[in-house]
């Protein structure tokens, strides 16, 4: 090899490692703000859980009162529809004329 190769090359190489460096600090640069990217997303992450969690349990606590709520509207709609159904068959007995044929 000629001293003009060799100094070719050893330029070549200095070059090459100087890029590599270059390169290197860069992605040591993209690895920081990746983390702290990632610092930011865990504590997102937590909020939003939290937020989650929150609304989930206000959500049963309001299943849980409609329940309650059905559960009487159920129970007042039986009373009234055995109210209903006693006035229905004293209104039918005072139509058919069972409660005036006893009078008469």
């Amino acid at each position: 090899m000629t001293p003009e190769e060799m100094e070719k090359s050893i330029e070549f190489i200095l070059q090459m490692q100087a890029k590599f460096e270059s390169n290197l600090a860069r992605s040591e640069a993209n690895i920081d703000k990746l983390g702290t990217s990632v610092s930011n997303l865990r504590v997102s992450v937590a909020e939003l859980a939290a937020v989650v969690s929150e609304s989930i349990r206000i959500s049963d606590d309001r299943f849980t009162r409609l329940d309650d709520r059905l559960a009487k509207l159920a129970e007042a709609q039986k009373s009234a529809d055995e109210r209903l159904s006693a006035l229905i068959n004293v209104v039918e007995g005072h139509i058919t004329g069972h409660n005036h044929g006893a009078q008469a």
